[in-house]
């Protein structure tokens, strides 16, 4: 795990066979002698001393990733579940963020009515949100949604500074986890910039459908847009889901998209898959509830190809195009 200093900013690379299991632990830097807590839900009694060898200057690659697409019905909900799954089969510490009011991934993951994002608002402290974090699996876990997320908008959208919101509250759990993926809502608001400010990568699910290519084309804009004003470079893949081989029209669009979006279009497809929808009724990643799936596999190759992208010279080498 990494871990930094809450005082001089040094960052360090900590063998997770130290800290063992316990949820949080105080540590102590030995660059400038301060000591914090590294949120882990509670407190051990010593200090463990971070040493200066172990510092690291850069976490690499993308670690932040939000699923988004304007248009509903795109299989965002289910990408982000399986691709967080498949993830944590590869060995993965990984955080389901769950950022849509109609709280799907909670429901799906089993965490109907729990704390949300907006009541860690409420509390007005980030650490809040080590209490709302729930352990749902092997590797996993979910910062669930409910009904008070809808409040979270109406609140904080004209405040200065709101689209750094979910930023600034994931800060001090980052780097338990080896990724983070944050499920939006099929619009562009509140909860969609908040979730791309705070990642470092964008994949987008569409239909290869003419009305979801759409869809892409304003979560591209909504990029450049923040690029421009911000100045946070966002990358991007696109990937096409619940493709049909034997429909005409869905290589017709797909060749399009293609020639639109280039090598940005993830050269793997999640078929569909009727394993994916029966998996969704007992509340399981397809790949387990079927080992074998077409979609799991489908989804466990696309684990992979994001792990190729946590080094830049990764995303290279793989022929999907550096940052």
């Amino acid at each position: 795990m990494i871990v930094t200093c809450d005082n001089c900013a040094t960052r360090f690379r900590l063998d997770d066979k130290v800290v063992g299991d316990r949820p949080s632990f105080r540590a102590k830097c030995s660059r400038c002698g301060h000591l914090f807590t590294v949120s882990r839900l509670a407190l051990a009694e010593d200090p463990v001393v971070l040493e200066e060898g172990h510092s690291i200057d850069d976490r690499g690659g993308f670690h932040t990733i939000t699923v988004c697409n304007q248009k509903g019905g795109v299989a965002k909900t289910s990408t982000c579940i399986n691709l967080g799954a498949s993830l944590a089969l590869l060995g993965k510490k990984v955080l389901l963020a769950d950022f849509d009011v109609q709280a799907n991934l909670s429901v799906l993951m089993g965490c109907r009515n729990n704390r949300s994002f907006f009541d860690v608002l409420e509390a007005g402290k980030p650490a809040e949100l080590t209490k709302a974090i729930l352990k749902v699996r092997p590797n996993i876990w979910v910062l669930p949604s409910n009904s008070r997320m809808a409040l979270s908008s109406k609140k904080y959208l004209n405040q200065d500074g709101f689209e750094y919101v979910l930023q600034k509250h994931l800060e001090p759990v980052k780097d338990f986890f080896d990724y983070i993926l944050i499920d939006t809502p099929p619009s562009i608001d509140f909860f969609t910039l908040n979730a791309l400010m705070a990642s470092d990568l964008a994949v987008i699910p569409t239909q290869s459908e003419f009305l979801a290519i759409n869809g892409v084309n304003h979560i591209e804009n909504i990029i450049g847009v923040i690029g421009e004003k911000t100045g946070h470079r966002l990358d991007y893949r696109i990937l096409v889901t619940m493709y049909d081989q034997q429909n005409m029209a869905s290589q017709v669009i797909m060749k399009q998209l293609r020639h639109r979006y280039g090598a940005r279009v993830l050269d793997l497809l999640i078929a569909r898959d009727p394993r994916l929808q029966e998996s969704q009724i007992v509340r399981k990643p397809v790949i387990y509830y079927d080992k074998g799936a077409v979609s799991g596999r489908q989804y466990l190759d696309l684990a992979r190809r994001v792990d190729a992208l946590r080094r830049p010279a990764a995303a290279t080498d793989a022929g999907l195009g550096a940052r």
